[in-house]
């Protein structure tokens, strides 16, 4: 299967918007988790963010945190979730969402090689900064695992010319300041508050044309999606409001239909 970031790639060039899903590995016995992805690639969805569970998730909301709390109580360790991510990857292209300290710990060098062993072509670390990013870039280029930088609403343009130079596969761009998911269950705070994205996406195509730039971090409803492809965006990132229900035991029928619903107008899958 195709890398995701050569994915991503060929649907811009294309012209084409693209939807990529979040879950958090071991928050559902693997039976399940393997379902719904099948669901996911069934429903359309052109790519995989799997989680790996971290006890201090630093940018994620209540659903995410609590799906990582539930993921690690239930034995989640970096041998099964390799083990998982290798059957996911055969059914989406998938990249790996987690932590420095997951990865430092393993060593990033081997920790990219198990990666790229397993099927994954992706790495995204929220805490990971440009300035540190050089070893991790330069192992990820050695095992065939791209190493996706995140901008938010506080880059200014030569940061963001940094991260656009220095990301591979594509840029994730955060939509607001604050965490992943929505704040109290319902609705955002004032503080939650999706921030305009138009001239940060427009900047980044600027600096690198061909470098896909997905928006992730509240978007929850055909709308949000239609507000993000508006503003530029080359696709969604859709993670807390899938894993609520997932958490909340829909039917793979059910996140098919709400997957299906946040899809892209004229998006033929991968």
């Amino acid at each position: 299967m195709a890398s995701l970031g050569d994915v991503l790639k060929a649907r811009r060039r294309r012209g084409q918007r693209s939807l990529l899903v979040y879950l958090m590995a071991g928050s559902v016995p693997d039976e399940r988790y393997l379902e719904v992805v099948e669901t996911l690639a069934a429903s359309g969805v052109h790519g995989l963010e799997m989680g790996f569970p971290f006890s201090d998730p630093m940018a994620e909301g209540p659903v995410i945190q609590n799906a990582a709390t539930l993921a690690l109580s239930r034995g989640m360790r970096w041998g099964p979730f390799l083990g998982l991510l290798r059957e996911c990857s055969r059914k989406l292209p998938t990249a790996v969402m987690t932590y420095m300290n997951p990865i430092e710990q393993r060593g990033v060098a081997r920790a990219m090689e198990e990666i790229a062993s397993a099927g994954g072509t992706g790495l995204i670390l929220p805490d990971l900064p440009v300035e540190a990013a050089l070893p991790y870039r330069k192992a990820g280029r050695a095992a065939g695992v791209d190493t996706i930088l995140l901008a938010s609403p506080a880059s200014p343009p030569q940061r963001l010319r940094r991260l656009v130079r220095s990301t591979s596969g594509f840029l994730y761009l955060v939509s607001r300041y604050g965490t992943t998911g929505i704040s109290g269950g319902t609705l955002p705070s004032a503080r939650y508050q999706t921030a305009p994205l138009g001239p940060l996406l427009r900047e980044a195509h600027e600096f690198r044309p061909r470098l896909p730039v997905l928006v992730g971090f509240g978007v929850q409803s055909p709308e949000d999606v239609q507000r993000h492809l508006t503003e530029g965006a080359d696709g969604v990132v859709v993670g807390s409001a899938v894993q609520k229900r997932i958490s909340e035991g829909a039917s793979p029928e059910e996140i098919g239909a709400f997957v299906q619903s946040l899809l892209p107008p004229g998006s033929p899958p991968v």
